[in-house]
């Protein structure tokens, strides 16, 4: 019927030579026709396979998972439990001075001599430090033990003439009243040479004081004569210190008074001594805070056997009010969770979520006191890392 069709169109369209349907070259038509249709309704099929399967590769789910993330913790983010010492404290600042020091001053007036010691020289107690010229002074000592020497002589004359009346009134050869003079005569010598040992007395202790020596062990840290000068009593000679010991002179909060007690424990570091601290206790406390202000001045005595320290520096540091032994954390690490608090501990590789108990805070709220939660040695995340959450794997980097 298709050819039929085919042609008639040819019959109505064209003429008889235009195509010759009875030649051998016209037979094939209809096959390749076929063959074109087919083509192209496998092609047509292909393509509606295409976007079939196209639009469902579209609409199927990803079902590849995401990485798993990695935090990195750090060596200063990580902080391993343990049991020690837990302490409250407050700051303490102030300067270092000698523990003794002493303003040597002439006691007699004369002429420096010499003066044997200058500014840094260390010396020992009875150590000679300066002379003052004795030459007026043994001359006043002198004279005093002669005229105290002759007084003695007169008083033993006395002595012996009062033994005497009295053995001439004991016999009758002399009167009662001649024994009474006699006797006073001895009594007023006695007392004129009592007198002249004390001056005597006096004269040599102003001759040992011309000698000027150290009263302790210390260093000579002021010098203010020089030989040749006059100095009469009271003239500054020479400072001495001993700095085996030093105070330091601090200031803390007043409304810290109740805590303080002598005895307690001082820590401090000074200016330009590094990588050093001193250790030293409180010694005495201001009954009354400075005025103007709410300091109140306390007193720490600190060993200095080595010599060191020096008078004037600056020293800061902490004085330990109160003390106790526990399981201390970072007051950082610490996380809530309504009204759980926990911390993250490090398991391996990841961090789990550890409630824990507080007891306390310490050292100005910046240490948190575990009763119960944790053991020593375990490892716990330090600081507040938002992102780190319980579970999560970690790296811990440098260590």
């Amino acid at each position: 019927m298709a050819d039929t069709d085919f042609s008639d169109m040819l019959g109505r369209g064209g003429t008889a030579g235009t195509l010759d349907m009875t030649s051998d070259s016209a037979t094939p038509a209809p096959k390749r026709r076929r063959r074109l249709l087919i083509a192209l309704a496998l092609l047509a099929a292909l393509a509606v396979a295409a976007m079939l399967l196209r639009g469902r590769e579209q609409a199927a789910p990803d079902t590849t998972a995401p990485p798993e993330v990695v935090m990195q913790l750090l060596p200063s983010e990580v902080h391993e439990v343990a049991q020690g010492g837990l302490s409250d404290s407050v700051q303490l600042t102030g300067s270092l001075v000698p523990g003794r020091e002493l303003t040597i001053s002439a006691e007699v007036a004369g002429r420096i001599e010499a003066v044997h010691v200058r500014e840094g020289d260390a010396v020992v107690a009875g150590q000679e430090l300066a002379t003052i010229d004795v030459e007026t002074l043994r001359n006043q000592l002198e004279q005093q033990q002669a005229t105290a020497a002759a007084t003695r002589a007169q008083l033993e004359l006395a002595r012996v003439q009062l033994k005497r009346t009295n053995d001439l009134v004991a016999r009758g050869v002399t009167s009662a009243s001649t024994m009474e003079t006699d006797t006073a005569n001895v009594a007023q010598l006695e007392a004129n040479y009592a007198a002249l040992m004390k001056q005597v007395a006096s004269a040599e202790d102003d001759l040992s004081k011309a000698r000027i020596t150290a009263p302790f062990d210390g260093t000579i840290s002021a010098r203010a004569v020089n030989p040749g000068a006059y100095v009469t009593p009271g003239t500054e000679m020479l400072e001495l210190v001993d700095i085996s010991k030093m105070f330091l002179e601090g200031g803390v909060p007043v409304n810290n008074a109740p805590r303080l007690a002598t005895g307690q424990r001082v820590s401090i570091r000074v200016d330009g001594i590094d990588r050093r601290s001193f250790q030293g206790n409180i010694d005495r406390i201001a009954p009354v805070a400075v005025s103007g202000t709410r300091v109140l001045p306390v007193y720490a005595s600190i060993d200095n056997p080595d010599r060191v320290l020096r008078g004037g520096m600056f020293a800061s540091g902490e004085l330990i009010l109160e003390q106790s032994d526990g399981i201390g954390i970072p007051a950082s690490a610490i996380r809530q969770d309504g009204e759980a608090r926990y911390v993250l501990k490090i398991d391996g590789d990841r961090v789990v979520r550890q409630d824990v108990q507080i007891a306390r805070n310490w050292n100005r709220d910046r240490t948190a006191q575990i009763s119960s939660g944790l053991q020593p040695g375990d490892l716990i995340v330090s600081q507040p890392l938002e992102r780190l959450r319980d579970g999560m794997r970690i790296n811990r980097v440098g260590g």
